[in-house]
């Protein structure tokens, strides 16, 4: 028997079983996209999350959040601008496609409200992390209605607070240098543990790493464990970031991460404004924007001085003269907190802010009502 007549017989014999089968509903007529939608067939959910219990992983392109490509993803291609071209006339337009704002193969991972980040596995290293969502998928798995995707520019929409970014070289050091000063690293994959969160292994030269990424013990804090196969010592050191070392051993190194940014995304085009500026309004923001890690409302020490009765109070700086505690100190402290640092306190353990001005005044009164 030839080629040709085993293939027409082996496509004889899937129809056949196909009528034959139970499960072939053949008098069904074919469905298109909305219809499927409104009959409940269509199950994904473009913004979908996972659980502390159960992460959500994905392989993903990511948003890329301004980050400093020339230090942080130096291994990545740099994508150039490239003309349109006109069907019609057969000739290229004077106007011009950019490049698609994203980092490609990225895993993103959900814990729910509690953490999110971003893992690049060309760099093999962690691009940011935030709370109080994941990525809307909506510009990449298409609309729910139709099914299509967004035609270019199909980066998920990041929702939710950032608190880390990555910046600088590559963080991890082995035996005093960054591994950016060796070969390009190689990501060889990732396992996971018990607790179904993934450890991430890469290899640079012959030396070969593993990171575990966790919640930190406070709001907005990264817990994270390198380990490495070979006795280099390691240390992980970035510009602005606070790094607190739990565990140094020959072959592993527990660190906790503190914040070094601070913004707010809506995977919704146009963000709420807020008109009228309230205690209230200061009081989740408070919450929300991890302040309440590091500003207590008791008068209790923690890594920032406390907030209650510091309106109007006076202020010692390690490098500025005192200064009483107004709107416009709590304004700066907020927006440019590396500014002035008070006496007692570590520099830099605060991240800017971006808010709306309403968000900056409600915050103020906040403070002002914590007697």
């Amino acid at each position: 028997m030839n080629k040709k007549s085993t293939l027409a017989s082996f496509l004889a014999l899937i129809a056949l079983l196909m009528y034959s089968s139970p499960f072939c509903f053949s008098d069904q007529k074919v469905l298109n996209p909305t219809t499927y939608a409104e009959k409940g067939y269509l199950t994904y959910d473009v913004k979908p999350m996972g659980s502390k219990i159960r992460p959500l992983i994905m392989r993903t392109f990511a948003p890329s959040l301004e980050i400093n490509r020339e230090f942080v993803l130096p291994n990545h291609s740099r994508g150039t601008k490239s003309p349109k071209y006109s069907p019609s006339s057969g000739k290229e337009s004077t106007n011009f496609y950019e490049p698609i704002d994203g980092v490609p193969a990225t895993i993103a991972v959900n814990l729910g409200q509690t953490l999110s980040y971003v893992w690049d596995t060309t760099e093999c290293r962690l691009l940011y992390a935030w709370t109080d969502g994941f990525l809307d998928m909506k510009n990449y798995w298409g609309n729910r209605e139709s099914g299509r995707r967004r035609g270019f520019g199909y980066v998920p929409r990041l929702y939710g607070f950032v608190f880390y970014k990555a910046q600088g070289i590559h963080p991890l050091h082995l035996d005093g240098s960054s591994i950016s000063k060796r070969k390009a690293p190689r990501f060889k994959g990732y396992s996971l543990g018990a607790d179904r969160l993934p450890t991430f292994d890469y290899e640079v030269g012959k030396s070969r790493i593993s990171v575990k990424v966790e919640p930190g013990p406070s709001v907005q804090t990264l817990s994270i464990l390198f380990s490495t196969s070979d006795n280099e010592k390691m240390k992980f050191q970035s510009p602005n970031t606070q790094v607190q070392v739990i565990e140094e051993t020959a072959k592993s190194l527990h660190i906790v991460i503190r914040p070094n940014a601070g913004e707010r995304f809506s995977s919704e085009v146009k963000k709420e404004v807020i008109l009228k500026p309230t205690i209230e309004i200061g009081e989740s923001l408070y919450t929300s924007l991890g302040c309440i890690a590091c500003h207590s409302l008791d008068g209790g020490k923690n890594h920032g001085p406390t907030l209650k009765g510091s309106y109007g109070a006076k202020r010692e700086f390690l490098e500025s003269p005192v200064t009483l505690v107004d709107d416009a100190y709590i304004r700066e402290s907020i927006e440019k907190p590396t500014a002035k640092t008070v006496k007692g306190y570590l520099k830099g353990m605060m991240p800017p802010y971006k808010l709306q001005p309403a968000e900056y005044d409600s915050l103020i009164l906040f403070i002002k009502s914590v007697r």
